[in-house]
């Protein structure tokens, strides 16, 4: 199961997101605190920043700390708008960089922390079926995490706002896989550079967490921060409560959580 997190605010570079902090991403690639399926975030790494209107992505199916090339790059950026993660890969579904988060398209960026049980043997061709067929056209791999974007962003072009369409994704979800009894974790993140979208969601007894910070680093840049874990002190983040919806827009500034209700 995988660790994002997600900035909307001023200015910062990518880096700051994967490297700084106590907790940082990096430091959850090895040791995790609340990682509830698996040990370690090693099958690869990913980093989707906007330096316009549509996103720029790096992803490698890899550990993060492979590449000593890569921190340099990523603080000689600056981005209002930034989504990384660190994967551990769901089993059964390929260790490549199609399914290596945050995925891209257009001027969205998406990441999946977490799973659909066995994916490719009982619920992927049911995913791919509800896919219009200019949104099929841009499949590439085999994940749950791309199949989970498609369907967003088809509810998207389909004239839902960004939260209906969340919302809509998380219901279809649950109606594609009630009668496989699959089991789900839900925490989902999304950006189109204006504003980021967020869920804690599962069927399990025990769901994904989701922390929140106000400005992150605290001496940094204002904005706002959705991370699986806190990526510095816990005292300065806020829990996401389970079956929720969180929208933050306005640059950062505002923050609204909401209940994911079922239908």
């Amino acid at each position: 199961m995988c660790r994002f997190a997600g900035f909307l605010g001023e200015a910062i570079a990518p880096a700051v997101l994967l490297y700084d902090g106590s907790h940082s991403l990096e430091v959850q690639s090895y040791r995790p605190r609340e990682l509830l399926d698996g040990h370690v975030n090693v099958d690869g790494y990913g980093v989707a920043w906007y330096p316009g209107a549509k996103p720029v992505r790096i992803a490698e199916a890899r550990p993060l700390w492979h590449d000593s090339d890569l921190e340099p790059l990523l603080r000689s950026v600056r981005s209002t708008a930034v989504l990384a993660a660190v994967r551990n890969t769901t089993p059964g579904i390929p260790v490549d960089r199609t399914g290596v988060p945050p995925l891209v398209h257009g001027r969205w960026s998406f990441a999946l922390n977490g799973f659909v049980s066995d994916f490719r043997r009982r619920a992927m061709r049911r995913f791919h079926e509800r896919l219009s067929d200019s949104i099929y056209a841009s499949l590439r791999g085999a994940s749950d995490t791309e199949a989970l974007f498609l369907l967003f962003l088809d509810a998207v072009r389909s004239g839902r706002s960004p939260v209906e369409a969340m919302r809509d994704l998380i219901h279809t979800t649950v109606r594609i896989t009630e009668p496989l009894e699959t089991r789900l974790q839900l925490n989902l993140l999304a950006s189109d550079g204006e504003r980021l979208l967020a869920t804690r969601m599962g069927s399990s007894p025990r769901q994904n967490t989701l922390y929140i910070a106000r400005r992150y680093p605290a001496s940094g840049p204002a904005g706002t921060v959705i991370s699986s874990e806190p990526l510095d002190d816990p005292a300065g983040w806020d829990a996401v409560p389970e079956a929720s919806l969180v929208e933050v827009e306005e640059g950062g500034s505002s923050v609204r959580i909401s209940a994911l209700e079922p239908e």
